[in-house]
């Protein structure tokens, strides 16, 4: 599969906020120009989250809000500056037990595709390394770094993208996917799921 980075993003935790910055990623896997940024309190990301073109705010780039506020189980809408409706994505709780899995939707709400943890081992590991007595530190501290690697399929299980944490102990993430994955899903879908893959991930 023919992968190119495509979206780097890096969050930044103070003691209020997350903020959250959107990098188009060059063929290097460096930095590009920065495509959005987010600043969202902590906890509020029930709330609708906006990302703005730049630091200046001074111009949205999309939103994404969940679609009942008290159902975290629900779709999240991601839409452009004037409220149009660009995409959805969801967590699917059943198979999110043993490895956690999202789905990126488009308009209708059709599954375009399927994000999933890369490695099944590492997320049992995940799950139950409290309770691994002596050793349980350890992996934490190895789980830390490979905690969110995810791939993104279709339905005959093609891999069309990879979701990496690019850096150990600071949130930073790359995404790259083929022509076929940001051909079909909107940039901005991409991005918002590249960030609640991270701020969601819990919930």
């Amino acid at each position: 599969v023919n992968m190119k980075p495509r979206l780097i993003v890096e969050q930044k935790i103070t003691a209020f906020v997350n903020k959250y910055s959107v990098f188009q990623a060059n063929d290097d896997s460096s930095k590009g120009q920065e495509v959005a940024l987010a600043q969202q309190k902590r906890l509020a990301f029930k709330e609708k989250v906006i990302f703005y073109s730049d630091g200046t705010r001074a111009k949205i780039a999309f939103t994404f809000r969940a679609e009942k506020v008290i159902d975290v189980r629900g779709r999240y809408f991601v839409e452009d500056a004037n409220g149009n409706l660009v995409g959805m994505f969801k967590k699917e709780f059943g198979q999110s037990l043993l490895r956690s899995t999202w789905s990126i939707l488009d308009k209708e709400g059709t599954v375009q595709f399927t994000i999933t943890e890369s490695s099944t081992i590492l997320a049992i590991l995940r799950r139950f390394a409290d309770f691994i007595p002596l050793v349980g530190g350890l992996f934490e501290i190895v789980l830390l770094f490979f905690r969110y690697h995810f791939v993104v399929l279709d339905s005959g299980e093609t891999v069309h993208g990879k979701y990496t944490k690019t850096t150990l102990f600071r949130d930073h993430y790359l995404l790259s996917g083929d022509d076929t994955l940001v051909e079909t899903v909107d940039w901005r879908v991409l991005a918002a799921v590249s960030v609640a893959l991270d701020a969601l991930q819990s919930r």
